[in-house]
């Protein structure tokens, strides 16, 4: 397993920079962002990467970037919402994953990560029938994928607030909805982007789940989460947005990344291990989300071989 981290933590950078500075602080991948950019005169908005604007130079600059850099591109990522409920804006979000499978097949990037959305509208899809519409819309994807050796990671994080307060904005937060997910669209081509942390808080044991799904998951987000029992206790769990979790960095939640790791490993994980860097008690400077980065890399190294 590699150690790595999520680019989208550094908004007000550029991705070569990140790229560099991610290796010069001893991390081996990373997860690159790729939303939709209007397309300009470069390879890269920020921290993202232009899939519409990766041309040949831009290819070159990419893997000259990466490769000064001692890192590699673990994944690509964008988690729009392909269940959108305007069919224009749906169409254009599948439209774009089709265009990020495309690159990362053409990079080698062996991994997209993706989410599989919701409609908007409260009472419009029960969870099982979006993840159904999200099958039949994704299975060009999917094949797409397979033919080409690339492998789709659906990400767990439930999204809640997205679309409506307090609700799932994302379709596939728990294993029983994994089960659903997979069922559905059969294909070697689909797994898991794992993060625990949305467990968690979800009441879902990450290492169970973890054994549960080993052969699904292709991608792992190392990113932590606080629980404070006593606000739960006046909330309830029905507000995920009254404030009783948070999301922190491994090392300063909940989770016991000894036991995590070493549950990866057994059963035969051996891809990244990529830092989703969500936590705000380190944020608010680019000075302090290097250091938070910094402090959970050590955190997690110590892990591993």
């Amino acid at each position: 397993m590699r150690l790595g981290l999520c680019t989208s933590c550094f908004p007000g950078e550029s991705l070569p920079d990140v790229l560099k500075w991610a290796g010069s602080a001893g991390f081996q991948a990373v997860e690159i962002a790729c939303p939709p950019i209007s397309r300009g005169n470069t390879w890269h908005r920020g921290c993202a990467l232009d899939v519409g604007a990766l041309d040949g130079p831009g290819r070159d600059a990419l893997g000259a970037a990466l490769k000064q850099s001692g890192v590699e591109a673990a994944a690509l990522a964008w988690y729009g919402n392909v269940l959108d409920q305007d069919a224009e804006r749906a169409q254009a979000a599948i439209a774009h994953l089709g265009r990020v499978v495309e690159t990362a097949a053409t990079l080698g990037v062996p991994v997209v990560c993706l989410a599989v959305g919701r409609p908007g509208a409260p009472g419009s899809a029960s969870l099982g029938d979006s993840i159904a519409q999200f099958a039949r819309r994704v299975k060009p994807l999917a094949e797409q994928a397979e033919a080409s050796g690339v492998r789709l990671a659906v990400e767990n994080d439930p999204m809640c607030g997205l679309l409506v307060e307090d609700m799932p904005g994302n379709a596939a937060f728990s294993p029983e909805l994994w089960e659903k997910l997979f069922t559905h669209l059969r294909s070697d081509a689909v797994g898991l982007a794992l993060d625990p942390s949305h467990l968690v808080w979800l009441g879902v044991d990450p290492i169970a789940a973890a054994t549960d799904y080993a052969e699904k998951i292709f991608h792992f987000q190392a990113k932590d989460a606080e629980v404070f029992d006593a606000r739960r206790q006046d909330c309830s769990c029905l507000r995920p947005g009254g404030g009783w979790w948070r999301y922190r960095l491994p090392g300063l939640g909940e989770i016991d990344w000894r036991r995590m790791l070493d549950r990866l490993e057994e059963v035969g994980y051996g891809g990244a291990v990529v830092v989703e860097h969500a936590d705000p008690v380190w944020q608010g400077s680019a000075e302090k989300v290097r250091a938070g980065l910094v402090l959970a890399r050590r955190h997690l190294a110590q892990f591993l071989p």
